[in-house]
Protein backbone atom coordinates (compact mmCIF):
# COMPACT_ATOMS: atom_id res chain seq x y z
CA UNK A 1 0.00 0.00 0.00
CA UNK A 2 1.15 3.55 -0.86
CA UNK A 3 1.70 5.96 1.85
CA UNK A 4 -1.52 7.87 3.29
CA UNK A 5 -1.11 11.15 4.83
CA UNK A 6 -3.86 13.08 6.84
CA UNK A 7 -3.81 16.16 7.80
CA UNK A 8 -6.24 16.43 11.06
CA UNK A 9 -7.88 19.99 11.16
CA UNK A 10 -10.37 22.15 13.41
CA UNK A 11 -12.29 23.96 10.75
CA UNK A 12 -11.12 27.55 9.60
CA UNK A 13 -7.62 26.77 10.36
CA UNK A 14 -6.38 26.95 7.04
CA UNK A 15 -5.94 23.42 6.34
CA UNK A 16 -6.99 24.16 2.86
CA UNK A 17 -4.34 26.20 1.88
CA UNK A 18 -1.86 23.83 3.41
CA UNK A 19 -3.67 20.68 1.47
CA UNK A 20 -3.86 23.43 -1.84
CA UNK A 21 0.33 22.91 -1.77
CA UNK A 22 -0.35 19.20 -1.78
CA UNK A 23 -2.36 19.80 -4.79
CA UNK A 24 -0.44 21.51 -6.75
CA UNK A 25 2.63 18.94 -5.47
CA UNK A 26 1.22 16.41 -8.36
CA UNK A 27 2.10 13.91 -6.38
CA UNK A 28 -0.85 12.33 -3.62
CA UNK A 29 -4.36 11.74 -4.74
CA UNK A 30 -6.26 14.37 -2.38
CA UNK A 31 -9.30 13.62 -0.73
CA UNK A 32 -11.02 16.72 0.75
CA UNK A 33 -12.86 16.01 4.07
CA UNK A 34 -14.02 12.34 3.45
CA UNK A 35 -15.57 11.95 7.01
CA UNK A 36 -17.76 14.80 6.97
CA UNK A 37 -20.10 12.68 5.48
CA UNK A 38 -20.18 10.11 8.33
CA UNK A 39 -20.91 13.14 10.77
CA UNK A 40 -23.66 15.05 8.41
CA UNK A 41 -25.07 12.65 6.19
CA UNK A 42 -25.02 9.30 8.08
CA UNK A 43 -25.40 10.41 11.91
CA UNK A 44 -26.75 13.32 11.44
CA UNK A 45 -25.46 15.06 14.05
CA UNK A 46 -25.06 18.78 12.74
CA UNK A 47 -27.13 20.23 9.90
CA UNK A 48 -25.19 19.96 6.59
CA UNK A 49 -23.47 23.67 6.66
CA UNK A 50 -23.30 23.21 2.54
CA UNK A 51 -25.47 23.20 -0.38
CA UNK A 52 -23.45 20.21 -2.80
CA UNK A 53 -23.33 16.85 -2.00
CA UNK A 54 -21.74 13.75 -4.12
CA UNK A 55 -24.54 11.01 -3.75
CA UNK A 56 -22.40 8.41 -4.59
CA UNK A 57 -19.60 9.59 -2.24
CA UNK A 58 -19.50 6.61 0.71
CA UNK A 59 -20.99 7.40 4.38
CA UNK A 60 -20.20 5.03 6.91
CA UNK A 61 -17.45 4.28 8.97
CA UNK A 62 -16.22 1.75 7.14
CA UNK A 63 -17.17 2.55 3.75
CA UNK A 64 -15.24 5.89 4.34
CA UNK A 65 -12.32 3.97 5.37
CA UNK A 66 -12.31 1.27 2.79
CA UNK A 67 -12.75 4.35 0.30
CA UNK A 68 -9.21 5.82 1.50
CA UNK A 69 -7.68 2.75 1.57
CA UNK A 70 -8.73 1.44 -1.76
CA UNK A 71 -7.21 4.92 -3.26
CA UNK A 72 -3.89 4.26 -1.00
CA UNK A 73 -4.00 0.48 -3.33
CA UNK A 74 -3.08 3.06 -6.43
CA UNK A 75 -1.62 5.85 -5.63
CA UNK A 76 -0.11 7.70 -2.69
CA UNK A 77 -3.19 9.57 -0.70
CA UNK A 78 -3.45 13.03 1.04
CA UNK A 79 -6.48 14.00 3.34
CA UNK A 80 -7.24 16.46 5.17
CA UNK A 81 -10.48 16.13 7.81
CA UNK A 82 -12.02 17.46 11.14
CA UNK A 83 -11.62 15.15 13.73
CA UNK A 84 -14.89 15.34 15.42
CA UNK A 85 -16.38 14.17 12.12
CA UNK A 86 -14.96 10.75 12.84
CA UNK A 87 -13.67 10.80 16.56
CA UNK A 88 -16.13 8.27 18.13
CA UNK A 89 -15.25 5.23 15.63
CA UNK A 90 -11.34 6.61 15.19
CA UNK A 91 -10.74 6.31 18.73
CA UNK A 92 -10.98 2.87 18.47
CA UNK A 93 -9.45 1.88 15.31
CA UNK A 94 -6.16 1.46 16.16
CA UNK A 95 -4.65 -0.25 12.67
CA UNK A 96 -6.24 2.58 10.64
CA UNK A 97 -4.58 5.06 13.04
CA UNK A 98 -0.99 3.08 12.61
CA UNK A 99 -1.18 2.39 8.79
CA UNK A 100 -0.67 6.56 7.94
CA UNK A 101 1.22 9.15 9.22
CA UNK A 102 -1.33 11.70 11.11
CA UNK A 103 -0.62 15.60 10.76
CA UNK A 104 -2.15 18.27 12.78
CA UNK A 105 -3.10 22.26 11.75
CA UNK A 106 -4.26 24.90 14.64
CA UNK A 107 -5.11 28.17 14.07
CA UNK A 108 -5.76 31.03 17.00
CA UNK A 109 -9.00 30.62 18.15
CA UNK A 110 -10.32 33.77 18.05
CA UNK A 111 -9.87 33.69 14.35
CA UNK A 112 -11.09 30.02 13.61
CA UNK A 113 -14.69 31.20 16.09
CA UNK A 114 -14.65 34.53 14.07
CA UNK A 115 -14.00 32.91 10.47
CA UNK A 116 -16.91 30.30 11.09
CA UNK A 117 -19.45 32.44 12.65
CA UNK A 118 -19.28 34.38 9.81
CA UNK A 119 -19.85 31.34 7.17
CA UNK A 120 -22.54 29.84 9.62
CA UNK A 121 -23.72 31.81 12.36
CA UNK A 122 -25.45 28.79 13.54
CA UNK A 123 -22.45 27.09 14.36
CA UNK A 124 -22.48 24.73 17.59
CA UNK A 125 -19.30 24.36 20.23
CA UNK A 126 -18.54 20.76 19.07
CA UNK A 127 -18.05 22.11 15.43
CA UNK A 128 -15.47 24.49 16.90
CA UNK A 129 -13.32 21.12 16.76
CA UNK A 130 -10.47 22.00 19.18
CA UNK A 131 -10.96 19.60 22.11
CA UNK A 132 -11.55 16.21 19.30
CA UNK A 133 -8.35 17.18 17.77
CA UNK A 134 -6.02 17.34 21.19
CA UNK A 135 -7.64 14.42 22.32
CA UNK A 136 -6.97 12.54 18.69
CA UNK A 137 -3.41 13.74 18.78
CA UNK A 138 -2.82 12.28 22.57
CA UNK A 139 -4.20 9.17 20.94
CA UNK A 140 -1.47 9.01 18.05
CA UNK A 141 1.06 10.04 20.11
CA UNK A 142 0.24 7.17 23.13
CA UNK A 143 0.15 4.71 19.91
CA UNK A 144 3.18 5.77 18.03
CA UNK A 145 5.83 7.15 20.76
CA UNK A 146 6.29 10.06 19.19
CA UNK A 147 4.64 13.79 18.85
CA UNK A 148 3.57 13.79 15.46
CA UNK A 149 3.64 17.10 13.29
CA UNK A 150 1.41 20.53 14.23
CA UNK A 151 1.77 23.17 11.91
CA UNK A 152 0.56 26.76 13.68
CA UNK A 153 -1.42 28.64 11.01
CA UNK A 154 0.07 32.00 11.62
CA UNK A 155 3.52 30.68 11.69
CA UNK A 156 2.55 28.80 7.97
CA UNK A 157 1.35 32.36 7.16
CA UNK A 158 4.48 33.99 8.44
CA UNK A 159 7.44 32.04 6.92
CA UNK A 160 5.67 29.28 4.13
CA UNK A 161 8.56 28.34 2.94
CA UNK A 162 10.40 27.66 6.03
CA UNK A 163 6.96 25.85 7.67
CA UNK A 164 6.10 23.58 4.76
CA UNK A 165 10.07 22.47 4.20
CA UNK A 166 10.00 21.13 7.97
CA UNK A 167 5.79 19.94 7.24
CA UNK A 168 7.72 17.99 4.43
CA UNK A 169 10.86 16.99 6.59
CA UNK A 170 8.41 15.97 9.16
CA UNK A 171 6.22 13.59 7.08
CA UNK A 172 9.39 11.91 5.06
CA UNK A 173 8.44 13.75 1.49
CA UNK A 174 10.73 15.57 -1.04
CA UNK A 175 10.13 19.60 -0.19
CA UNK A 176 9.18 20.94 -3.66
CA UNK A 177 9.66 24.70 -4.01
CA UNK A 178 7.30 25.49 -6.64
CA UNK A 179 4.17 24.35 -4.76
CA UNK A 180 4.11 26.85 -2.53
CA UNK A 181 2.32 29.37 -6.03
CA UNK A 182 -0.12 28.14 -8.27
CA UNK A 183 -2.69 29.65 -10.66
CA UNK A 184 -6.56 31.45 -8.91
CA UNK A 185 -9.17 28.78 -8.81
CA UNK A 186 -11.64 26.68 -7.71
CA UNK A 187 -10.46 22.58 -7.58
CA UNK A 188 -12.84 19.89 -7.50
CA UNK A 189 -12.19 18.90 -4.95
CA UNK A 190 -13.37 21.44 -2.81
CA UNK A 191 -17.03 20.93 -4.65
CA UNK A 192 -18.98 20.01 -1.74
CA UNK A 193 -17.77 22.63 0.44
CA UNK A 194 -17.46 25.33 -2.60
CA UNK A 195 -18.79 28.55 -0.25
CA UNK A 196 -15.80 27.85 2.50
CA UNK A 197 -13.22 28.00 -0.26
CA UNK A 198 -14.22 31.22 -1.73
CA UNK A 199 -10.28 32.86 -0.45
CA UNK A 200 -8.70 29.62 -1.20
CA UNK A 201 -9.88 29.95 -4.63
CA UNK A 202 -8.86 33.62 -5.08
CA UNK A 203 -5.43 32.80 -4.08
CA UNK A 204 -2.05 32.13 -5.44
CA UNK A 205 -0.57 30.86 -2.57
CA UNK A 206 -0.43 31.33 1.22
CA UNK A 207 -1.50 35.26 2.26
CA UNK A 208 -1.54 36.49 5.16
CA UNK A 209 -4.33 38.47 6.98
CA UNK A 210 -7.20 37.73 3.96
CA UNK A 211 -10.06 37.27 6.12
CA UNK A 212 -11.75 40.54 7.50
CA UNK A 213 -14.40 40.20 10.27
CA UNK A 214 -17.02 42.33 10.93
CA UNK A 215 -17.82 41.32 14.38
CA UNK A 216 -15.77 40.02 17.70
CA UNK A 217 -16.45 37.13 19.95
CA UNK A 218 -17.93 39.86 22.43
CA UNK A 219 -20.78 40.77 20.06
CA UNK A 220 -21.86 37.10 20.60
CA UNK A 221 -21.86 36.14 24.01
CA UNK A 222 -21.76 32.19 22.95
CA UNK A 223 -19.08 32.67 20.57
CA UNK A 224 -16.95 34.00 24.26
CA UNK A 225 -17.73 30.77 25.72
CA UNK A 226 -16.56 28.84 22.56
CA UNK A 227 -13.75 30.38 22.52
CA UNK A 228 -13.00 30.13 26.62
CA UNK A 229 -14.09 26.63 26.52
CA UNK A 230 -11.95 25.74 23.23
CA UNK A 231 -8.35 27.61 24.10
CA UNK A 232 -6.61 25.13 26.42
CA UNK A 233 -6.94 22.70 24.37
CA UNK A 234 -5.23 25.33 21.35
CA UNK A 235 -2.38 25.81 23.59
CA UNK A 236 -2.07 22.70 24.36
CA UNK A 237 -1.35 21.82 20.76
CA UNK A 238 0.30 24.98 20.25
CA UNK A 239 3.79 23.55 22.65
CA UNK A 240 3.94 20.90 20.20
CA UNK A 241 4.00 23.21 16.95
CA UNK A 242 6.78 22.61 14.17
CA UNK A 243 9.54 24.86 13.74
CA UNK A 244 10.36 26.47 10.12
CA UNK A 245 13.46 25.06 8.26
Amino acid sequence: MNKIIALWVHPRSLSTALERIMVERGDFKILHEPFSYLFYMYEKRAPIPHQHTDTNHPQSYPDIKKMIMDKAEKAPVYYKDMCFHCHDHIMKDKEFILCQTNTFIIRDPEKTILSHATIAPEVTIAEIGYEEQFKYFQKVTDLTGKIPPVVDADDLENDPEGIVKAYCEAIEIDFMKESLAWEEGHKSEWDTWKEWHVDAAKSTGIQKNMEKFTFTLDDRPNLRSYYEYHLPFYEALYKHRIQPK
